[in-house]
């Protein structure tokens, strides 16, 4: 089931100007930095924004949902026929993925938080 969503992901072409911009000229707090590759503003509302270079350069924005099993979700968007970008969960240790389209051919991110990671 989804719960809320975990966060809007946008690829960068240049970090250190991104970074700027969402962090100093926006005013957004960062939250997290993997590596300088992927970084994780925090919005007003709580929601993140995600500025990274891990995503083939062109990738355009996308929207991951946070989901409390996605082994069990996967499957029930399968069986409905929902068209996977890749055919297996990505785990990246931190975090599981599965990345889908929706009808329109948008990029939509099914995920979930390992469980060590995630606060009250």
């Amino acid at each position: 089931m989804i719960k809320k969503i975990a966060f809007v992901r946008h690829r960068s072409n240049d970090i250190d100007a991104d970074t700027k911009f969402w962090g100093e000229l926006l005013g957004l707090e960062l939250a997290q930095n993997h590596h300088g590759k992927w970084l994780e503003f925090e919005g007003p509302d709580g929601k993140t924004i995600a500025v990274e270079q891990m995503s083939p350069e062109g990738t355009p924005p996308s929207l991951a949902l946070e989901t409390d099993d996605i082994d069990a979700e996967v499957a029930r968007l399968k069986a409905a026929g929902v068209t996977f970008q890749q055919p297996d969960i990505m785990d990246s240790g931190v975090c599981k993925m599965a990345f889908v389209t929706d009808p329109s051919g948008n990029a939509l991110i099914i995920h979930q938080m390992n469980p060590d990671r995630v606060s009250d």
